[in-house]
């Protein structure tokens, strides 16, 4: 079968869409299938990719990370079209490569199947170009034309699913289908790790593990710090990662006397992440707009509890009271629960031990669940059911 996928997020785009979209196109492609990717230029791009078609871009003002596509004709993607058999598209994100995408299966006779991967909105406050309500109105205007248009959709959680409904966006066939990953933690010596990152050897440490952002809710850990500091008074919160909401996040530290309890780490490179879970003893994670949270699996992988709110797609992945536990949206819920497992070894070590055996989607799962996706709406078109 001979797939093409259009997506703005593909490597060297850093995000869970392109985590989510090379690791389908990696395992469809060791099943014998051939996968070519539309996407967007990256000047970080290599000069020559096998089957990556990439279009002309540019760079948005509010998130300069993410090229976005010229909104002009694209000859190359057309002359792609009419010289190759493609047996179906499948997009990623519903907005210009998305349409593009739709309007290519239109053209040429192609079934598309359609990804629902992001809560869109919860990110309006990155196009300030109108009043928030306008753009939540014309924002789920276009999601329900756009995923009525095509043959299937995918999400990656029943939240999102209910999500979906709930906002009156239907589609001919909705599939619950999480993004597979596979982990492979290193034996790191906690001390060494502390060591190298300047921790103190003996300090409780939670750890968070992603973007800095507004919509990840990073304030709720600045709240309930002060509590967990009362019972636990050599507390450290370590937050990894970097974003848009770094320099905010430190003027807060900053104005709520936090500066010797919480670390602003930065980015850590992805083949060192390993001493960042081997140094902490639980996972924080306030963020109330994911669909799935891939990061929770990462932490579980390498034995840490979770501390999760229980909003948002993220509780999917947690299972409550054995590998993590779950919490209202508030800082006293939140600082209980975390001063529970800082209190209770015994807890900690079972929820640690409990979360390297928690059920996970593998990526040959994902892309064989995908694939019937595939097949079913090829068939439904009318064409052959290519052999795998």
């Amino acid at each position: 079968m001979h797939i093409a996928i259009f997506s703005e997020s593909y490597p060297p785009v850093t995000n869970g869409v392109a985590v989510s979209v090379s690791t389908l196109r990696r395992e469809l492609l060791q099943q014998g299938h051939r996968v070519t990717v539309v996407t967007t230029r990256h000047p970080d791009a290599l000069a020559q990719e096998e089957d990556v078609i990439r279009v002309p871009s540019f760079t948005w003002l509010f998130a300069p990370d993410y090229p976005l596509p010229q909104p002009r004709p694209l000859p190359q993607l057309h002359r792609f079209f009419q010289e190759t058999r493609v047996d179906v598209i499948h997009v990623q994100i519903p907005f210009l490569l998305g349409v593009i995408g739709l309007r290519t299966g239109k053209r040429y006779g192609i079934p598309v199947v359609a990804h629902y991967h992001t809560l869109y909105d919860c990110y309006l406050h990155y196009a300030p170009v109108l009043p928030q309500g306008v753009l939540r109105t014309l924002l789920w205007w276009h999601l329900r034309r756009f995923y009525r248009c095509a043959q299937a959709t995918i999400v990656p959680s029943y939240f999102a699913c209910r999500y979906l409904q709930r906002h009156g966006v239907q589609s001919p066939a909705v599939e619950v289908i999480p993004t597979g990953v596979e982990f492979h933690p290193l034996v790191v010596d906690r001390a060494k790790a502390r060591a190298r990152y300047g921790l103190p050897p003996e300090s409780p440490i939670l750890v968070y593990v992603g973007r800095l952002a507004r919509e990840k809710n990073l304030k709720l850990l600045l709240e309930m710090l002060p509590l967990v500091h009362r019972e636990v008074p050599d507390i450290l919160l370590w937050l990894v990662g970097s974003g848009n909401a770094e320099e905010f996040l430190r003027k807060q530290v900053q104005q709520r006397g936090l500066s010797q309890t919480v670390r602003l780490q930065g980015r850590v490179l992805h083949e060192h992440i390993s001493e960042v879970y081997a140094a902490a003893d639980v996972f924080v994670f306030p963020s109330v707009t994911e669909t799935q949270g891939l990061v929770l699996w990462e932490a579980q992988a390498h034995g840490l509890p979770c501390v999760v709110v229980n909003e948002g797609g993220a509780p999917e992945s947690v299972r409550d009271g054995a590998d993590g536990i779950l919490v209202p949206n508030n800082a006293e819920a939140f600082a209980q629960a975390v001063i529970r497992l800082l209190w209770d070894e015994t807890l900690r070590q079972q929820m640690g031990q409990s979360a390297l055996h928690s059920p996970r989607w593998t990526p040959r799962a994902m892309a064989q669940r995908v694939l019937d996706v595939y097949q079913r709406v090829v068939h439904a078109a009318g064409s052959p059911v290519p052999k795998q």
